[in-house]
């Protein structure tokens, strides 16, 4: 989305890159994910299933509506699936 700059033109808003980014799983070859605050490297089957529990289980809580829940869980699943290499 364009911003507005002081002397008037528009142009497109450029993001420095961010810190967490950089130890993705693709720059860490793979490995898991690496916890942005403590440091510590979480092998990628217990980051996806801790996602799932949680989504499940604020679901079954009540906290999100079921239909919210499905919506946002296909948006996951599809997210994840455009931005595999």
């Amino acid at each position: 989305m364009p911003t507005e700059t002081p002397a008037g033109s528009t142009r497109p808003a450029r993001k420095s890159p961010n810190k967490a980014v950089s130890q993705s799983l693709a720059a860490n070859g793979g490995q898991g994910y690496v916890v942005p605050v403590i440091h510590i490297r979480m092998p990628e089957p217990v980051v996806n299933g801790g996602f799932w529990a949680a989504l499940a289980g604020a679901a079954l809580v009540g906290s999100v509506d079921p239909p919210l829940a499905a919506l946002i869980g296909a948006g996951v699943v599809v997210a994840r699936h455009r931005n595999r290499p």
